[in-house]
């Protein structure tokens, strides 16, 4: 299933209380530091859906792997690769818990994320997502000594508010409004479901440190920047213009500075993102 979540599927006073959502396409070299970031966990109360979307490299040998070993696992297998869009639908589709994590198959989760962020967000009923920081690793898995945070602006349409690897979220709120990602703004397809989040509960986020993001210039965050670009000005223009989202003068000037990057070299982009982010060389 592509489309909104349907509510007969979920039985919302269902255990565990928690279901973490990671998609995997040829993702071999980190995913089982990635799992295991998962598995050992302070917080214990949750399964973990992994969506393997057609991959080729082995990949599905370690999903299977630690599978046999940790019941909590539950794999989808895709027999050829559709898109991180659809394979998250169809991880939304199999999760049970009330909160679904999100997690990336090359990064890695510290071991009181869960615990920090249900703590938080079971604490606050008004919020439906909830993010936290980051530190940035590289391919083999060094500290780059930066730290990013959530960025909770005032405006909406300043930039997408959470860092998506680090999001729980409150699974009642989707199926109730019938939200789920969206293939048509792939590569931003979370910005425009906090968009749409944000006229029912309030996202928030944690100071904390959750999450080691990993640079890897082979992840396809990295390969596909202009597209993210593009599809970030999507978001902000059917916020503005189907969801009703009124842009300050701020919002227009930042939207012009983005449409510039698309005129640039694919290299010049990357190298400008690193420089934002501070991510050294």
């Amino acid at each position: 299933m592509t489309g909104a979540i349907a509510a007969d599927r979920f039985n919302l006073s269902s255990t565990p209380k928690l279901s973490v959502l990671m998609p995997v396409y040829n993702a071999a070299p980190f995913l089982g530091s990635a799992i295991e970031s998962i598995l050992s966990q302070t917080y214990g109360d949750f399964e973990f859906i992994i969506v393997n979307d057609g991959s080729t490299d082995g990949s599905s040998d370690t999903i299977a792997s630690y599978s046999r070993r940790d019941a909590r696992i539950h794999s989808i297998t895709q027999d050829h690769n559709r898109g991180i869009v659809h394979a998250l639908n169809i991880g939304l589709e199999a999760c049970a818990g009330d909160f679904v994590a999100r997690m990336d198959a090359d990064d890695v989760s510290l071991p009181d994320r869960l615990a920090l962020q249900m703590h938080r967000i079971t604490d606050h009923p008004k919020v439906g997502a909830l993010g936290g920081a980051l530190t940035y690793i590289d391919e083999s898995g060094r500290e780059l000594g930066v730290i990013r945070r959530c960025n909770l602006q005032a405006s909406p349409l300043a930039g997408n508010p959470l860092l998506h690897p680090t999001v729980v979220m409150r699974r009642s709120l989707l199926v109730q409004h019938q939200l789920h990602y969206q293939e048509k703004y792939r590569y931003a397809e979370d910005y425009f479901l906090w968009l749409e989040m944000q006229a029912y509960a309030a996202i928030d986020a944690l100071d904390d440190v959750v999450l080691q993001y990993r640079v890897s210039g082979s992840a396809s965050r990295y390969l596909h920047l202009k597209e993210m670009v593009r599809a970030t000005l999507r978001v902000k223009r059917d916020g503005m213009f189907k969801l009703g989202i009124k842009p300050i003068p701020s919002d227009i000037s930042r939207m012009l500075s983005e449409s510039l990057l698309l005129l640039l070299p694919t290299r010049l982009v990357w190298w400008l993102y690193r420089r934002v982010t501070h991510i050294s060389d």
